[in-house]
């Protein structure tokens, strides 16, 4: 079975698109890149992607609708959101699609590369060793409860997402991500006033906690307007 992951890019810059393949070019990789919505649902139909890049500001077919569209077929591939601070609302609308991972521009190649790795590696199917595997240290609980959680996001499990991160917060009240996805769900569920608060919780656990930060801006942006 070949480890080639295929990734569509969906981007209509020219030149974001250069940048991403360039990040991502490598054996691991099958990359197809397009520029619009009804390309990348075209391509779709003969590039089984394991994984979509996608803009949310793209011309005729907005990034929105495509991912609409591609849920509405049926087809739950892995999105990763590519937005900027200005459209963080419609990424909390692109999470109740399943898109929870999402990248701010601009962003570095090394930080396109680790979400890449990470998104793929959480929808991996697990697969029995063919040997007998060396002893190794036992795994991280709340690190493996984390990816169960955000596995549930992405499949739409709020309510079981919801019971995993509450065991996270239990064995580790300090754990930035959790307090952040749980901020996700309250967003999810028009909770904002909550939602505010498991952000600043993130924030109080880890102040770099890049996320967090992000979702913020629109709370700040209401209170200017």
């Amino acid at each position: 079975m070949s480890d080639v992951k295929k990734v569509l890019i969906v981007e209509d810059e020219p030149n974001v698109r250069l940048v991403f393949r360039t990040a991502l070019e490598s054996a691991q990789f099958d990359l197809n890149a397009v520029d619009s919505g009804e390309a990348g649902l075209n391509a779709l139909q003969t590039f089984a992607a394991d994984l979509v890049l996608l803009d949310l500001r793209l011309p005729g077919i907005t990034g929105m609708e495509f991912l609409k569209q591609l849920r509405g077929a049926a087809n739950n591939v892995p999105v990763i959101i590519i937005t900027a601070y200005g459209t963080v609302p419609d990424a909390v609308e692109a999470m109740k699609l399943g898109a929870l991972d999402f990248l701010a521009k601009p962003l570095t190649p090394e930080a396109l590369r680790g979400k890449v790795t990470e998104v793929l590696a959480r929808h991996q199917p697990a697969q029995a060793p063919s040997v007998t595997p060396k002893p190794v240290p036992p795994p991280d609980p709340t690190a493996a409860l984390l990816v169960e959680a955000k596995r549930a996001l992405n499949q739409r499990e709020f309510d079981r997402a919801d019971n995993v991160l509450k065991q996270v917060i239990e064995r580790r009240p300090k754990a930035a991500e959790a307090h952040y996805l749980v901020g996700v769900l309250h967003e999810l569920r028009g909770e904002r006033h909550s939602a505010y608060g498991s952000y600043r919780a993130a924030l109080n656990a880890d102040p770099n906690y890049e996320p967090a930060k992000l979702h913020l801006v629109k709370y700040f942006d209401d209170r200017m307007m």
